[in-house]
């Protein structure tokens, strides 16, 4: 059976035989709204990097690292310190998750030993893990799990994880013991982990009690030592880290930089050691500059046009199947991100276990032109394209790419740039046509519960389609791999006929070093600086 779409023009839904908020991210100052289980597959990091020769880890040294992004309103709040990518990496020196997505897009424990369902899917069990201390000296233990969950998915709170992690019974959330947890659910949940581990804003865990304003006190690799918003924060060795070889560093310095050209400048001239998140045009020539080591991840972080399947023209599908059809991908990729993207075909979570490699797409404007004609646009269509620096620094460039592509196809794109402080307003984002947003790796159901579900927190295309919610809460109920795997196949082959998203590509995480630093790792999530993992660093 083809899977390149053409069939499914008229918006029928074709199957695969059963044989299968946004986590936000500031770069170069821009907002983004990001025991295993059936179809989650347990890996470890990527091994770390040193460079020929180096010796062995040893303790001591500063480590200076630099990112943009940084504001005055910046804090080292655990619920809300995450929702930018300089934010995510100050909160996770002094704070940890349960789980987290490790630097192959996979789950791995953290401060949970294990969780696993207990019976069905619908009551889970989280065991703590025993022996990790607060940084003011205090026990972790099965308190501090439950008084997470009740203040992380509090939406009254006005705190977003609650959106996603909906099954959850808040109510029924209760100690066992002093090392583990009932999580019971008012549906079954299956993929409860990974969405858990997906939802990097709101992941960390503070001692029980923690209120808004407190000191920063967490289980993490190093202890809070100063923070000013928008300029730098310091953080020091945690002598007590239950991990006990680590970290090696001294101390981690990180550092606000105004754009993307000052980090190279502050990279090349030994004013820092690292750089997170850089350009393809800068990386080229790091890659060339004595004393610097260049590196790129292939990420499954995303980059897509996002169309409201409730509005003209994008209610129909034809229009839909037709915009993705007339884009060069690979030309979208060589230009504005100087090459380095992967090719996608409108189908999110390529690290998750379950996703379907099979699905292709390449540029058809013939086919692209038929399915504007049936659905009346024989003639012409016009839209208006919403983008802004604000979503990536390069989002203006991929719309004037898309708008310069749209033409061979009789489509004109008229782009509205919008302004940093308006595009994620009230009136734009998730409210127009046609718009534009980026988002770091989520498994599969992750990222479903997070944009394309009923009710959920970032409903940039207002998808609702009853058979694919149907197939949303048969995969979370099954506890057979399989089964889940060919649930997941028939609801990617919807997003990929019916969806409302263009996803050209998945976006390169590029990052630079001192040839000083060692121990960093590649990471696939789309996190800069191997996620932030700074414990496994050393001089």
């Amino acid at each position: 059976m083809s899977t390149d779409g053409r069939q499914d023009s008229d918006g029928a839904e074709r199957r695969l035989d059963r044989k299968t908020f946004v986590r936000t991210a500031l770069v170069g100052g821009a907002a983004v709204l990001g025991g295993s289980l059936p179809g989650t597959a347990f890996a470890k990091d990527l091994g770390p990097f040193s460079a020929a020769g180096a010796a062995a880890p040893r303790k001591g040294g500063n480590l200076r690292v630099g990112m943009t992004g940084g504001s005055s309103t910046d804090t080292l709040d655990p619920f809300t310190g995450g929702f930018t990518a300089i934010g995510t990496s100050r909160v996770q020196q002094i704070y940890e998750p349960l789980v987290q997505l490790d630097g192959n897009g996979q789950v791995k424990n953290v401060l949970a030993e294990e969780i696993i369902p207990h019976g069905s899917t619908s009551k889970w069990i989280v065991r703590v893990r025993k022996g990790v201390t607060f940084h003011n000296g205090k026990a972790f233990t099965a308190d501090d799990v439950v008084s997470f969950f009740h203040t992380a998915l509090n939406q009254k709170a006005g705190l977003t994880g609650g959106l996603v992690l909906t099954p959850i019974d808040l109510r029924g959330v209760r100690k066992i013991d002093k090392w583990t947890v009932e999580v019971p659910m008012h549906t079954p949940f299956g993929s409860f982990p990974e969405q858990l581990a997906a939802i990097w804003w709101v992941m960390y865990v503070p001692p029980a009690g923690w209120k808004q304003g407190d000191k920063a006190i967490g289980t993490g690799p190093f202890l809070y030592k100063s923070f000013t918003p928008g300029r730098e924060s310091v953080f020091v060795r945690n002598p007590n880290y239950w991990k006990h070889d680590r970290p090696y560093l001294d101390s981690v310095q990180i550092l606000d930089f105004s754009d993307a050209n000052a980090l190279q400048n502050a990279l090349t001239s030994n004013a820092i050691d690292a750089a997170g998140f850089l350009t393809g045009s800068q990386i080229k020539i790091l890659q060339h500059t004595p004393g610097i080591k260049t590196v790129v991840s292939k990420t499954g972080a995303i980059a897509p046009f996002t169309m409201r399947v409730d509005k003209a023209p994008f209610n129909d599908v034809n229009v839909r199947q037709a915009f993705r059809y007339l884009i060069d991908r690979k030309a979208m990729i060589a230009t504005a991100l100087d090459g380095y993207g992967t090719v996608a075909a409108d189908v999110t979570s390529p690290l998750d276990p379950n996703y379907n490699h099979a699905l292709h797409r390449e540029q058809d404007l013939d086919m692209a032109k038929h399915l504007l004609k049936k659905a009346g646009h024989g003639s012409g269509l016009t839209v208006k394209l919403d983008t802004s620096v604000a979503v990536q620094p390069y989002s203006p460039l991929l719309a004037t790419i898309l708008k310069q592509q749209a033409k061979a196809a009789g489509v004109t794109i008229n782009i509205d740039q919008v302004t940093p402080s308006n595009y994620f307003g009230p009136n734009v984002y998730t409210k127009v046509p046609f718009a534009q947003i980026y988002y770091v790796y989520s498994p599969y159901l992750a990222q479903v519960a997070q944009t394309f579900l009923p009710g959920c927190p970032w409903p940039e295309t207002h998808f609702a389609n009853e058979r694919y919610v149907k197939l949303y809460k048969e995969a979370n109920t099954t506890k057979k791999a399989a089964l889940r795997r060919e649930i997941e196949h028939e609801m990617q082959q919807i997003d990929f006929t019916q969806g409302g998203y263009i996803v050209p590509f998945f976006v390169d995480t590029l990052d630079a070093y001192s040839s000083k630093v060692n121990g960093y790792s590649q990471g696939k999530v789309g996190e800069a600086l191997g996620n932030y993992n700074f414990e496994d660093y050393y001089f």
